[in-house]
């Protein structure tokens, strides 16, 4: 069975935009003359992890791939309806990089925000971090839900 997607003509745009943004935080991070062992070395490539937004009639939900992160080290914000979520994923704190051959993964601190769409009732914004996802559920607010209109006869 075929999904459904709505259409979203800024989608391509948006996500053109993150690879760009991607690719030359990467680009200036590399090509800055970090040195290895450094401690600027771990936050040379600038990173943002993943996410998926989530809609439903009641709200969004938001989850952001976060492994070898602590719940302590990160920060989940609102504020006219922009989530921000930042935080540092530290370097190996009980090695030196000198004795690394490769690494792929990146450190350093990282910020993430997204827009939401619609009002959201941020008193009621909850956070959990479990298995190295954090899952943000952010309720729409009650004049943003969808009512439907009983049309009565005259």
């Amino acid at each position: 069975m075929a999904s459904i997607t709505r259409f979203d003509p800024f989608r391509d745009v948006a996500s053109v935009h993150d690879e760009m943004e991607r690719m030359l935080r990467q680009a200036l991070g590399t090509g800055m003359g970090v040195r290895r062992g450094d401690d600027a070395a771990a936050t040379a490539g600038a990173w943002g992890p993943a996410l998926d937004v989530e809609e439903s009639e009641d709200g969004y939900t938001v989850h952001v791939e976060l492994p070898g992160i602590a719940s302590e080290d990160v920060e989940v914000s609102l504020e006219d309806d922009v989530l921000t979520v930042r935080g540092e994923r530290r370097f190996y704190e009980d090695r030196e990089a000198d004795g690394f051959r490769r690494i792929e993964r990146r450190f350093g601190r990282f910020h993430r925000a997204v827009r939401l769409p619609d009002r959201v009732a941020t008193d009621r914004v909850s956070a959990t971090h479990k298995d190295g996802v954090l899952t943000v559920v952010v309720p729409k607010a009650e004049e943003a839900k969808p009512r439907r209109i009983e049309v009565r006869s005259a």
